[in-house]
């Protein structure tokens, strides 16, 4: 018997609130109280991967730091997809 696997749609989220939700971890992360903001890009994934990814990080924090915060973030790229911004 084939089972079938349905892959589940992850919630999209705007470019402002995945900014806002990383700039929030990345505070929370050890080392990354002084960031003030973090900037966001989007990805053209071909297949099902994550469609955005951290493009800044202001300002730049030590590669120790800097690490400790990509690894709080990754987990959110997993989590939701960059809505898309048509202008109509």
């Amino acid at each position: 018997m084939v089972q079938r696997t349905k892959w589940r749609q992850l919630p999209t989220k705007t470019k402002d609130w995945l900014e806002a939700e990383c700039l929030r971890l990345t505070r929370r992360a050890p080392g990354g109280s002084e960031i003030q903001r973090v900037t966001i890009r989007r990805l053209h994934p071909k297949g099902t991967g994550p469609n955005w990814k951290v493009a800044d990080i202001i300002p730049q924090p030590s590669l120790r730091v800097s690490s400790k915060i990509r690894d709080a973030l990754a987990p959110l790229m997993g989590r939701y997809t960059l809505a898309d911004e048509r202008v109509k």
